[in-house]
């Protein structure tokens, strides 16, 4: 597979997971030098072209679940609001993510778990007040 081929698979894929609106996301491009978007596009080949489009036993939402996990266990909060714009694309109700970091509790620790809950619900949050434009009081004071 040609790097142009390895790119087009990943972009593909992404569209999938991330909706088109990734391409405006410039996260992985953190200084835009030739070295900078080599790094963005190795990541990105890296991860959707050669783990994420795997075919087999693995669906995307489980691998989505598989990231979100590993992301809780690094403590990267940043990534980890991507990836739950990505479950909830991928079909996952907020409540899945929520249910994942219930069942990770107990392996990975209240602390980490409370701060990946933190950044997962600033998307959730979203999520539901898009969803749910005309939320009662009681229910906007509780997503606070």
């Amino acid at each position: 597979m040609t790097d142009t081929d390895r790119t087009q698979r990943a972009e593909a894929l992404l569209d999938k997971i991330f909706t088109p609106a990734w391409r405006q996301h410039e996260g992985g491009v953190a200084f835009p030098s030739a070295a900078g978007l080599d790094f963005a596009r190795i990541c990105v080949e890296h991860c959707y072209a050669d783990a994420w489009a795997r075919e087999g036993a693995l669906d995307l939402k489980t691998r989505s679940l598989i990231t979100l996990t590993a992301l809780a266990t690094l403590g990267s909060p940043e990534e980890l609001k991507l990836h739950v714009r990505a479950a909830l694309t991928l079909g996952h109700a907020p409540d899945d993510v929520v249910e994942l970091f219930i069942h990770l509790i107990p392996y990975l620790g209240v602390p980490r778990m409370v701060a990946a809950m933190r950044a997962a619900g600033e998307v959730l949050r979203e999520q539901v007040s898009r969803s749910e434009p005309k939320a009662s009081e009681d229910q906007q004071r509780a997503r606070r």
